[in-house]
Order: C-alpha cells, then structure tokens, then sequence
C-alpha cells in the first residue's frame, strides 16, 4: 500500500515538473510556489473502488504529514517517522532528499526529470492536461490532471501498463495556514515498538 500512495505522489509531482509551456501546468506550478503550506483530503480508487483515504499536511521545506486509517508518516525534513497504529511500531529513519520513495514536494515539483509528453486538452467542456510517458520503463500508459477552476488540484486518473485505473480525488484544499513545525515531529506512544535505523 505504501508504494501505491509514493506512486500517486510521484505521478502528481511529475505533472508539475513536465510541460512548461503548457499555461495550464504553469498556473498550477504558480500556486503551489506561492504557499508556505497546505492541507488536503484525498481518496484513492482503484477501478472504482475505495481503498483508501486520509489527510495530507505539507510546509515548506519539506515537512510532511501523512494520516491514514492505520498509517501516520511523518517527516520534519530531518528526520521521517513511519507509524503503523495496527502494529504498534513506528520506523524512524534519516531524511534523505534522494530517497525515491519518499515524498518531496520541492524534489518532485521542480526538481523530477522531463520524462513525459505533456498536453492540455478539453474534457467536457474543462481544460485536463494528460501526462504521457516517454519510456515504457514507467509504471503507467497515461495519466489525466483535472484541476479545480482556481488551479488547484482536484482529480488525477492514472492508468497503468496492467490496466488497472488509479484514480485520486482531492477535496478541501487550504493553502497558507500558518501550521507550527511541532505538527510534523512524531511523539511516539508509550509502549509503542521502536525501530531506529538511523
């Protein structure tokens, strides 16, 4: 499950860094850099049914906040806790910027090689942009971006080279809400198994 929800961010943060001449991937690109922080609700679908959902917390430079049912991951962008509330075990490790499965918003926004063709198109009367791979190496065919009216994110559907169709939603999007850095540093419960790999 954890490579699926990294897949989903790398997917979404690879739209961001393609296409530089598309005004639709430029806009987005624009909002994100003019927050300090947000906050978002996302599901995910897999061929139309929900396998999961939860809250991610973001603030520059690359403090995140991970909540799902089971699962918090946390990082201050020094240090990155991996809570499993099932098991009882958290998973402490360094943060490292060049750790493909961890989620960098800046890394991912900005920094992810060109790998895809990138075109904008209508959709239902809405401008979608489709994200399309330039190796076969990659884990999807195709991939559609559909903002909402202010150019935030609002759905992603990705379909991979198995056919199974991803789709992610994203809802109540607040950007700029001043959060404290203490969010983003796990206190660990008492009683909890530890395993430090730093």
């Amino acid at each position: 499950m954890k490579k699926i929800i990294f897949l989903s961010f790398l997917l979404i943060a690879t739209l961001f860094s393609q296409g530089k001449d598309v005004p639709l991937l430029k806009a987005m690109q624009n909002n994100f850099s003019s927050m300090n922080d947000f906050s978002v609700d996302f599901s995910q679908e897999i061929n139309g049914r929900i396998v999961m959902s939860g809250k991610l917390t973001y603030k520059k430079e690359n403090m995140l906040r991970l909540e799902l049912k089971n699962l918090v991951i946390t990082s201050n962008g020094v240090t990155n806790w991996n809570y499993s509330k099932k098991e009882k075990k958290v998973i402490i490790s360094s943060y490292d910027e060049a750790d493909a499965s961890l989620f960098s918003p800046k890394k991912f926004v900005f920094d992810y090689p060109n790998q895809c063709k990138v075109k904008e198109i209508k959709e239902e009367g809405k401008n979608v942009i489709v994200l399309i791979p330039g190796s076969s190496a990659q884990d999807f065919k195709q991939a559609k971006v559909y903002p909402t009216d202010d150019n935030i994110l609002e759905k992603v559907i990705v379909t991979g080279n198995d056919g199974r169709v991803l789709t992610f939603h994203f809802s109540n999007f607040r950007g700029n809400q001043n959060f404290d850095k203490e969010k983003f540093s796990f206190q660990i419960p008492q009683g909890t198994k530890i395993i430090d790999l730093r």
